[in-house]
């Protein structure tokens, strides 16, 4: 009795187009990920373009930097390996879905001001800041 749920619920901006490729790969590997399938990865990551077709008239294609392949079978499963160790430095329970982020803390005592969830959002921000992903605002 008396407690109390603090909630904060995050959203990525471009999520699927922000993931950083040599980023992905470096965390493939460290899971473990070796050749030949990390050079598999590292091809179908590499040299993509896409462009944007508008009533039959075609943009120029543009090189593709970042970001996993949308309606691919792979690439909501890169995207959550990419994210996945986001709550590592976190101490809230963290709840990940897609491309959203949840973090919830219990809090015993009502007037507490103190809040943990305050560290794991500056967490979070370090994290974004070293992955290059960015968090909607709102």
């Amino acid at each position: 009795m008396g407690k109390e749920a603090r909630m904060v619920f995050l959203d990525f901006s471009k999520a699927f187009d922000k993931v950083w490729h040599k980023g992905l790969l470096y965390k493939l590997k460290s899971l473990g990920v070796k050749d030949p399938l990390l050079s598999w990865f590292c091809s179908y990551l590499s040299d993509r373009k896409q462009r944007v077709v508008i009533e039959g008239q075609c943009s120029s294609w543009l090189s593709v930097e970042a970001g996993v392949p949308q309606g691919s079978v792979l690439g909501p499963l890169l995207f959550l390996i990419y994210i996945n160790d986001i709550s590592s430095n976190i101490v809230s329970d963290c709840f990940l879905y897609a491309d959203d982020t949840s973090l919830l803390e219990i809090v015993d005592n009502l007037s507490s001001f103190d809040s943990r969830l305050n560290e794991d959002l500056n967490s979070i921000n370090q994290w974004c800041m070293e992955w290059l992903m960015e968090l909607n605002p709102t």
